[in-house]
């Protein structure tokens, strides 16, 4: 289901506010990363195959701004 640039632009700037709001009301690590991946793999869906590097690259971008290190089997 592609969606213009710019909703999954907004849609990647959400999931970037709500990492400290997901970080306190999901102190267990497998449960943080439960939803934050849950949050990314839907965005990504709502991707075109040309923009889903871009997606990436914003994921990873959000991932370090916040200091998260994925689990070794998200990496």
């Amino acid at each position: 289901m592609d969606k213009p640039h710019a909703e999954i632009d907004r849609m990647l700037d959400t999931l970037d506010a709500s990492v400290p709001r997901l970080l306190q009301g999901k102190p267990s690590p497998g449960d943080f990363w439960a939803s934050f991946m849950g949050m990314a793999n839907a965005i990504q869906d709502c991707a075109t195959p040309d923009e889903r590097g871009w997606v990436c690259d914003r994921l990873d971008a959000i991932q370090v701004k916040h200091h998260l290190v994925p689990p070794a089997d998200q990496i």
